[in-house]
């Protein structure tokens, strides 16, 4: 009852932000309007990877504190690279879909390890719809802001790097090595999306100003 709930208080507030993102898209453009949505959903999110990194340790069994305190070297990291507008963002597209990625290597692993019923492997599933959402607004984003620019640059698979097959306890231990960078790179998403708002200039019209880049942050 309880998952039910949550889910149903979170696709109420995805009708809430495009409400809001339409009018402001009207009011203010598209880019503000997609600045706007992307802040606000990477704040939720990040409130939810915070919630399922629980979820994960609570059905991990005995030692789950141990498990999360070991670091796994293929994880993504949890940083944002670059400077300026351009490449931040572009960063934050390429590691958005390396986590969605590896929380789904995590979600197939977990069947094999919990119960079918379990919410764990539900709340996986909706991170994994969560990162799409946001990488797509951030993509738009990007296109807005950069319409000659690629999203991305060109470079090698961003899928996990395949590896010898982990035994249980390496696979409890990367599942939350996975969900830990997840929850803090999230949070600096969030840092970044609200900098770029608070920034007077990102959405400005380029007919008249241009459009200055982010001030670098250490991730």
């Amino acid at each position: 009852m309880f998952i039910v709930r949550l889910y149903d208080a979170w696709l109420s507030l995805v009708l809430v932000l495009s409400a809001e993102g339409s009018q402001r898209c009207q009011v203010e453009g598209e880019c503000a309007c997609l600045l706007h949505k992307s802040t606000r959903l990477s704040r939720l999110m990040e409130k939810q990877a915070e919630d399922l990194r629980t979820t994960y340790m609570s059905s991990q069994g005995d030692f789950s504190e141990m498990f999360c305190k070991l670091s796994v070297k293929e994880v993504p990291r949890a940083e944002i690279t670059g400077y300026g507008t351009l490449e931040r963002l572009r960063s934050v597209h390429t590691t958005l879909g390396l986590f969605r990625q590896h929380i789904a290597v995590v979600t197939e692993e977990q069947k094999n390890l919990q119960d079918s019923e379990n919410p764990l492997l539900k709340e996986l599933l909706e991170a994994q719809d969560q990162i799409a959402n946001l990488d797509a607004s951030v993509r738009r984003l990007l296109q807005t802001l950069h319409p000659n620019e690629p999203p991305e640059v060109a470079g090698p698979g961003r899928g996990p790097a395949p590896g010898p097959a982990r035994n249980t306890f390496q696979q409890k231990i990367y599942g939350c090595a996975v969900l830990t960078n997840h929850r803090d790179f999230l949070s600096h998403v969030w840092q970044e999306l609200k900098d770029l708002k608070l920034n007077g200039q990102t959405c400005v019209s380029r007919k008249g100003r241009s459009i200055r880049g982010a001030r670098p942050r250490t991730s």
